[in-house]
This record gives structure tokens, C-alpha cells and sequence, in this order.
């Protein structure tokens, strides 16, 4: 069952309520608004895993595209430990008020996340549904599902609502 809170995904991560904490990304290696822009300024090792990753594909002309459906990680190591996803869910960034959201990628890494975190704590933003312009009610459904899945294999699926 997906659950659903309100708060600062991050600071609820650093308190321990979350194991895995996603957000999405685009593909350019920018991390430069939203929640991925907070997790670059408190955790710039995050935003470290994603440059990394992009200079790893960066021989390849199709290198943006190939980040779809895959992801980046970073640990962070505190009093709670906790780990940051950087999911790639998005090409481009702009124009805003178009969706940009890559729901196929989307159902990818969501179909991994239930094998390698399954039984986890697993806090989302509201993925997709804001700078990304997507479909709120398909990308809920997705969350649905993908909750469901990690619910069987005793993990929780939080939505987080920042505020």
C-alpha cells in the first residue's frame, strides 16, 4: 500500500524513516532545481554519482538517452544511513508545461527498485508530477503498483508532499 506523509523527504531520511530516498533526474547532468537541486547543495557526493555516471557513457553519442531507466547512488553514512537515488526519468528540462516524462524508464527502474530494495523503506517526492510536467494520474498508478510489489517483500512505499 503506498503511503503518504508531508515534510522535507530529506530531513525525514536523515531522521531515519527512510532507507532509500528517489528522486528523478534528468539527463543532463545538471541537478539545478527541485528536490534534485537541494540533494546537489546537502549532498554534493549525490550529485558526484551522477556526474560519474554520465562520463562513464560519455563516449557514446547517445549517452543522454542511455541514462533512461537506469539510475546513480550515493550512501550517505550519519547517525542513519541512508540511500540517495538519482533516478533517470527525463531527458531534457524545458520548456517547462510540456511533460517531459519518460514513463516507460519510469516502469524500468521501478521494476529493478522492487528486486534490489524491495524490503527497504523507500521515500519518493512527488516524482514526475511537478518540473517534469507528467501525467499525475499515470505516474500515481505506477506508484501504486510498484508499492504493492514492495509491501509483498515486507518494504513501504512513501509519497512525500513537500511542505
Amino acid at each position: 500500500m503506498l503511503q503518504y506523509s508531508k515534510g522535507n523527504l530529506i530531513d525525514m531520511a536523515e531522521q531515519g524513516l527512510f532507507d532509500v530516498i528517489v528522486h528523478g533526474c534528468n539527463c543532463l547532468n545538471t541537478m539545478g532545481s527541485g528536490i534534485a537541486a537541494e540533494i546537489r547543495q546537502r549532498y554534493p557526493e549525490a550529485y558526484e554519482a551522477d556526474t560519474a555516471y554520465s562520463l562513464k557513457l560519455q563516449d557514446d553519442t547517445n549517452s543522454q538517452v542511455q541514462k533512461l531507466g537506469n539510475y546513480s547512488t550515493h550512501l550517505v553514512k550519519g547517525e542513519h544511513n541512508f540511500l540517495i537515488v538519482n533516478a533517470y526519468t527525463q531527458v531534457m528540462f524545458s520548456p517547462r508545461g510540456v511533460d517531459h516524462f519518460e514513463y516507460a524508464s519510469f516502469e524500468v527502474i521501478l521494476k529493478k527498485f522492487v528486486n534490489e530494495y524491495g524490503s527497504f523503506k523507500i521515500g519518493f517526492p512527488y516524482i514526475g508530477m511537478g518540473l517534469a510536467g507528467g501525467d499525475k494520474d499515470r505516474i500515481m498508478d505506477m506508484l501504486i503498483d510498484f508499492a504493492e510489489k514492495v509491501s509483498e517483500r515486507g518494504g513501504s512505499v512513501t509519497l512525500v508532499e513537500f511542505g
